[in-house]
């Protein structure tokens, strides 16, 4: 169960736009506004790059914009996905195993 069907089933009620992004070429569903990472988290994504030195499968840590462990490339600049909102036609490029 995804965790935005976990909130709606404790009662939280968002009334943002379900909007589409691209990741790395495959359409995944978001809410409009919400982190970037949180989309991908919800969508199953949960490695998004790879550590340079020992090539180890990394995501998003502490979604607060203190780590980095969540950059990835969207529409051409590196960003903090956790501080980055999803916006409807967005292109998210990782650099890690999805």
């Amino acid at each position: 169960m995804s965790a935005r069907r976990i909130a709606v089933a404790y009662g939280a009620q968002d009334q943002r736009t379900t909007i589409r992004i691209m990741v790395n070429g495959r359409s995944i569903e978001a809410l409009e506004g919400e982190p970037i990472a949180t989309a991908l988290l919800c969508a199953g994504i949960v490695a998004l790059r790879t550590s340079p030195r020992v090539g180890q499968p990394r995501g998003a840590f502490c979604f607060m914009g203190a780590c980095q462990e969540c950059a990835a490339e969207v529409d051409g600049k590196r960003v903090q996905t956790c501080m980055a909102p999803a916006r409807d036609g967005i292109e998210v490029r990782l650099a890690g195993p999805e």
